[in-house]
């Protein structure tokens, strides 16, 4: 079945789905002050596919401990 995304956004879609501690970090690797705003709305996108409880807890744990736009797409992921 082909997939209906391609490039940096399928590959953070993957991560996603899997949605391991490891995973959640590479997708908040992202999230950077000098991200630009299509890498913004992939993460975005990436992180409300995520369902894995370890996924969940790593997204917890940047509530409170990762950097400023971290935090922020923490937040919007828990207020979903």
């Amino acid at each position: 079945m082909k997939k209906p995304f391609s490039g940096e956004l399928q590959a953070l879609i993957d991560k996603a789905q899997t949605g391991s501690k490891e995973d959640i970090d590479i997708i908040m690797s992202h999230l950077t002050s000098e991200s630009s705003f299509e890498t913004t709305r992939y993460v975005d996108y990436a992180l409300s596919l995520v369902i894995n409880p370890d996924g969940f807890e790593q997204i917890k744990k940047y509530l409170f401990n990762g950097t400023l736009i971290q935090r922020n797409y923490a937040s919007l992921y828990l207020n979903r």
